[in-house]
């Protein structure tokens, strides 16, 4: 089913399952099977949005601009010379042969501030999750690195092509991007948007029903995570878990 509003609420959230949707007083959930899934374009809006999708074993229960810094650092080339020692029978002075090794500099190493903001920034929302779980007796995810690129690649989409969703642009599921990365049993995905610190996001998750059954959901057994900024929103996160 798709919905359309003409104001997005402080914090809309959009539930993809297979088995049904349900629908809490303050937030407006979109429910869809995983045969058909259509969902109304978002209009643009500074709004923090969220959203989730999830799959259980088998059957899917589909739940800014920064200025960027860069450093540049370079080893020294060193040059080591080896002297060996020759071995004579005449009466002329030992022959000296001198070896000489470049060992030549690696190339220059350069970070971004912004990359080095959002490693950060996912390494959080990893660990708040986790914290989410132990409090309600859940093993801790596994920080898993084909989950994260599959969430980092889907933020920067979002951000670059100003959508909201979890279907990209290119028509490719949560399912499909998490697979492409490498990760072979997807579990479900949270979306997010105009959340500005790691805390918020998670806190707006758990508030929601839908993306709070996914990170609270004790079967799961990996996670990444992702966050980009740009478009409407000026930031957006994904979640990515996996069986």
């Amino acid at each position: 089913m798709s919905r359309k509003s003409t104001a997005l609420p402080v914090a809309a959230f959009a539930l993809l399952a297979l088995t049904g949707c349900e629908e809490p007083e303050s937030i407006g959930l979109v429910g869809a099977t995983a045969t058909t899934t259509t969902r109304a374009p978002l209009q643009p809006s500074a709004t923090p949005t969220t959203s989730t999708t999830t799959i259980t074993s088998g059957t899917t229960t589909t739940t800014s601009t920064t200025t960027t810094t860069s450093t540049t650092t370079a080893e020294p080339t060193t040059t080591t010379t080896t002297v060996a020692a020759a071995t004579t029978t005449t009466s002329r002075p030992p022959a000296v042969t001198a070896t000489t090794t470049t060992v030549a500099a690696k190339p220059p190493v350069t970070t971004t501030k912004a990359q080095g903001e959002a490693d950060i920034a996912e390494a959080r929302v990893v660990e708040l999750t986790n914290a989410e779980r132990a409090r309600n007796g859940c093993p801790a995810l596994a920080a898993d690195p084909r989950l994260a690129k599959a969430a980092r690649a889907h933020s920067a989409d979002m951000a670059a092509q100003n959508y909201f969703s979890h279907v990209s642009k290119d028509g490719r599921s949560f399912v499909d991007r998490i697979k492409a990365a490498g990760y072979p049993t997807p579990g479900a995905e949270n979306i997010a948007a105009g959340q500005r610190t790691p805390e918020d996001v998670v806190k707006g998750w758990m508030n929601s029903a839908g993306h709070r059954a996914n990170i609270l959901n004790c079967g799961l057994k990996a996670i990444g995570a992702g966050m980009a900024r740009g478009g409407s929103y000026g930031i957006y996160w994904t979640q990515n878990f996996g069986w």
